[in-house]
């Protein structure tokens, strides 16, 4: 599956959807005739056009002067401990969700989590799993590995065959998670900034949330770049790499010197989730050939199913 950052709208609009206002009736917009509008005091003759025009900036400068104050707000906890807590107040103010969780990839080692508004240690242990090797059969994990940048939500992005996958059964419904973003941050070279923004309990995001979320990206982007940096100065031990993770090394581990580069990619992308048909599509082979890959595996590893080569695969990664 293709995957494309949602392009944000223009820092133009961003603050009619931090503060979204009800649209007056069109045909308050559309009379012709004009009309007195009466006040206590007095009457004034005005067009309900001319009246609705200014309702309409009075709106849009009120939402202006909040997205300007919250946005002094950020600029002001760049340089400060709390920058993230700061960015995870300022966005649930204009979309709710339960889970706020910074992580900092590297190619060369594993998730270093920075951040999360349910407090670090209760994080730190339930995504242990995670942090240890199961990062990389995360549909998001590609694009750190592609390079992309922006805001991205997991049904967008996620294999077909992902709800299906042992790696979804065995940790990734237990988080309870029913919505999931990302942004997506390239504050360097080395290193990939995620900032999941997540919704549990069966509720989704909607449009007009999505739309919001959007606005503010790249305002978001710098943001998570310019707070990074400062960390590099005054707290690098947060930002210190892990021990480096090797996926395809984790597969070959299943039983040394037995697979093919091949079968490797095939076993790898079968974790992942991804359906016969989606993984003929990646390797550019036809659904047959996937299909003997398959078989050839199992008889390798002695496996028979897709929950036995999951449990090889997590003692691959406990040794």
């Amino acid at each position: 599956m293709t995957h494309t950052a949602i392009e944000a709208p223009s820092p133009s609009s961003l603050h009619r959807l931090v503060r979204p206002q009800c649209r007056r009736d069109a045909g308050l917009a559309s009379a012709a005739t004009p009309r007195s509008v009466h006040r206590a005091d007095h009457v004034m003759d005005m067009p309900f056009a001319d009246a609705g025009t200014r309702m309409e900036q009075d709106r849009n400068e009120t939402g202006l002067a909040a997205a300007a104050e919250a946005g002094a707000r950020l600029i002001d906890a760049i340089a400060t401990p709390d920058g993230f807590g700061a960015l995870c107040a300022e966005l649930g103010a204009i979309c709710a969700f339960q889970n706020f969780i910074v992580y900092v990839f590297r190619a060369d080692a594993s998730p270093a989590l920075i951040h999360s508004n349910r407090g670090m240690p209760r994080m730190q242990d339930s995504m242990a799993g995670y942090i240890h090797g199961l990062y990389a059969l995360d549909p998001f994990h590609r694009l750190t590995l592609e390079g992309a940048s922006g805001l991205f939500r997991m049904r967008d992005i996620m294999p077909e065959a992902f709800p299906q996958s042992e790696y979804h059964r065995r940790f990734y419904k237990f988080t309870d998670v029913s919505d999931e973003l990302r942004y997506i941050v390239q504050p360097d070279a080395a290193r990939t900034v995620h900032i999941f923004i997540e919704r549990e309990g069966g509720a989704l995001f909607s449009a007009a949330e999505m739309a919001r979320l959007h606005a503010v990206a790249p305002f978001v982007l710098r943001f998570v770049a310019a707070h990074i940096a400062w960390a590099d100065q005054g707290e690098p031990e947060r930002l210190a790499p892990a021990p480096a993770f090797d996926l395809r090394e984790k597969v070959r581990a299943m039983q040394p010197g037995a697979l093919t580069p091949r079968e490797v990619d095939t076993v790898e992308l079968m974790l992942k989730g991804h359906s016969t048909k989606s993984m003929a599509r990646v390797l550019g082979i036809d659904a047959g050939t996937v299909a003997n890959h398959k078989r050839h595996i199992y008889a390798k590893l002695d496996v028979h199913s897709q929950a036995q080569l999951f449990d090889l695969f997590l003692r691959s990664l406990a040794a």
